[in-house]
């Protein structure tokens, strides 16, 4: 289940692609992925991404949220093409002790 949800998340990063999915309290997001990695402590697998709902034209570093893979279900990959850039952004994310994919420069490194 988690290897499907990563391959998923990390083919939205390659393509920048926004995703949906709810949490385990029950709420929905809507968000641009930009990492998937391990986390540094708990050695979980999670994703770095970038709130976008309410769409605003302003950006806030509230914005961005860290979400352990097993938080997420019913995952989906939209339509929608995410932000190439957003301010706050740090490929090599200081809360990952491996990256799995991150987005630079319109492309997915892996």
């Amino acid at each position: 289940m988690e290897a499907a949800k990563m391959r998923r998340l990390s083919k939205a990063i390659e393509t920048r692609l926004v995703v949906a999915f709810s949490d385990n309290q029950g709420e929905n997001h809507i968000v641009e992925p930009f990492t998937l990695g391990v986390h540094k402590d708990t050695g979980r697998y999670v994703l770095r991404c970038y709130g976008n709902l309410p769409v605003t034209n302003t950006e806030s570093p509230d914005s961005w949220k860290l979400f352990e893979l097993e938080e997420i279900d019913k995952l989906q990959v939209m339509p929608i093409i995410a932000k190439t850039e957003r301010n706050g952004y740090e490929a090599l994310d200081k809360e990952m002790s491996e990256i799995i994919s991150f987005t630079l420069n319109n492309r997915r490194v892996k």
